[in-house]
């Protein structure tokens, strides 16, 4: 380690301490502390009492300790500072293979899905996306995919404030009618990790797409990645729906999600 990396050990003795008690499967104690990093007890018990002292750790009954809320006063100020469009074109910056692709952002309203952030491809859609265009959640991949994100409760409460007597007409032949193909599509989306419009907003245009999450775990939008029909023999549709899960990934990571990851390669 060089000096300048040295010059703070009890800062780093200190954040290895919080990553220990935060993997641990239950709350460790003081001598636990310095057996696992191999520390004085000393400068352990010296390093707690202060963190108890900030709140960056608790003491429980047993003298054990557990994560302390003063880090989420810090967590929750970080994650408000993350604006979901801004991430969402900072991960774009380093997506050149999707290029080829127009990718959209959309956040759920309602029945609707309203489109926050759009990036379009040199290649001609046969439809255009904007800013600010809505259509109706449940024939876009976006917005099945945000269904699907939702739990069992929070699906079934969609459901009940949006019936299907109030459902828009299908925009094409391919287009959701009814409550059981819907609920038949949120399961087949859970089930591979993403969602596919085929053709049911345009006809000759396909969109894969997936959910994103927030630091809670909370679905927060959909990305999109859009083509023409005619290109998608260019690939298979595994490959365009782990795009799409990948960049939604991306982004959620960037969100402060740290839940499951997965490999969309």
């Amino acid at each position: 380690m060089s000096k300048s990396q040295d010059t703070v050990p009890a800062l780093r003795r200190a954040v290895r301490i919080l990553d220990m008690v935060k993997a641990s499967s239950r709350p460790p104690l003081a001598a636990d502390v310095a057996r696992q990093l191999d520390l004085p007890r000393s400068t352990v018990h010296g390093l707690l009492s202060v963190m108890v002292e900030l709140g960056l750790l608790e003491k429980n009954a047993s003298q054990g300790y557990r994560l302390g809320t003063r880090l989420l006063d810090w967590a929750g100020d970080v994650t408000e500072k993350r604006d979901l469009v801004t991430e969402f074109y900072h991960v774009l910056e380093n997506r050149a293979d999707l290029d080829a692709f127009t990718v959209t952002l959309t956040m759920l309203e309602g029945a609707e899905v309203v489109y926050v952030a759009c990036r379009n491809s040199a290649t001609v859609l046969g439809a255009s996306f904007r800013v600010g265009m809505r259509l109706p959640a449940i024939f876009t991949a976006t917005g099945n995919a945000m269904l699907a994100g939702m739990d069992d409760t929070s699906f079934r409460e969609w459901l009940a404030l949006n019936p299907v007597s109030t459902w828009s007409e299908p925009l094409t032949p391919n287009g959701i009618c009814s409550v059981t193909t819907l609920v038949r599509e949120i399961a087949e989306i859970r089930d591979r990790g993403y969602a596919v419009d085929d053709e049911q907003v345009h006809e000759g245009l396909w969109c894969f797409a997936a959910s994103v999450k927030d630091h809670s775990g909370q679905t927060v939008a959909g990305i999109g990645i859009s083509l023409p029909q005619t290109e998608l023999s260019r690939f298979t549709v595994a490959q365009l729906g782990n795009m799409a899960a990948g960049l939604a990934q991306a982004v959620s990571i960037r969100l402060g999600y740290r839940g499951e990851r997965q490999d969309f390669s």
